[in-house]
């Protein structure tokens, strides 16, 4: 009966090398073509994949766990050589892709993340000076992972007057768009971004949270 469960998990677990072993085939077999450098895309998206072998690797041990934990003379102990597979398995992406996931993702946090900053900074002197005024020259902290024919693309801002609500329609087809809107009594603000939904694209799309619009509002 034991020898029954075991087998059980170990067909169970035995899945993650299986998956490892075909995203090595398919990486190697199949790799990604070179985007058309006229589109805009993200640093970081052309790095060198991760070996295949790293995949193949960790399959073969995942497998050889698997038959070793089927065999009679077996034991639990190999289901510690799975769980460190699965963890494997779960490591890799972040191994190419960093802790924002992949590049796509990374370069829409930057976006959000300057978003504020220049939300905060036009804010500060916004109060100060009694009403929000629009200064496309902001300096902002760092250049977007945006890229365009191999060079990397400054934020931009872009003022718009007399708004009633965030900047709504077809978005700035540049990627990496500060949108500042103000009100005509210059009282309240709406501060959004344009970033690829997917890369590489010929053109960008607003930025999003959790599936919907993000913007900033402000009102003194």
């Amino acid at each position: 009966m034991l020898l029954l469960l075991r087998r059980i998990v170990s067909l169970t677990l035995g899945l993650v090398p299986l998956f490892l072993i075909w995203a090595g085939l398919r990486s190697l077999l199949f790799p990604n073509p070179p985007p058309d450098p006229t589109l805009y895309s993200v640093r970081g998206q052309n790095l060198q994949p991760i070996n295949p072998l790293l995949f193949f690797g960790g399959g073969v041990v995942g497998l050889f766990g698997c038959y070793r934990m089927c065999r009679a003379d077996g034991g639990w102990k190999w289901v510690l050589v799975l769980m460190a597979v699965f963890v494997y398995a779960l490591i890799l992406p972040v191994m190419q892709n960093g802790i924002h996931g992949p590049p796509g993702q990374g370069a829409s946090f930057g976006t959000s993340r300057q978003l504020r900053y220049l939300a905060h900074t036009a804010t500060r002197l916004a109060r100060e000076q009694g009403k929000f005024t629009c200064d496309a020259a902001t300096e902002l902290t760092q250049p977007s992972l945006f890229v365009q024919e191999g060079q990397t693309l400054s934020y931009v801002i872009q003022c718009v007057s007399d708004a009633t609500g965030p900047v709504a329609g077809t978005p700035p087809e540049r990627p990496g768009t500060l949108v500042f809107a103000v009100s005509p009594d210059r009282k309240r603000a709406w501060f959004t971004a344009t970033v690829l939904a997917r890369t590489p694209d010929s053109h960008a799309t607003w930025i999003k949270d959790n599936g919907g619009r993000f913007f900033i509002e402000v009102q003194l």
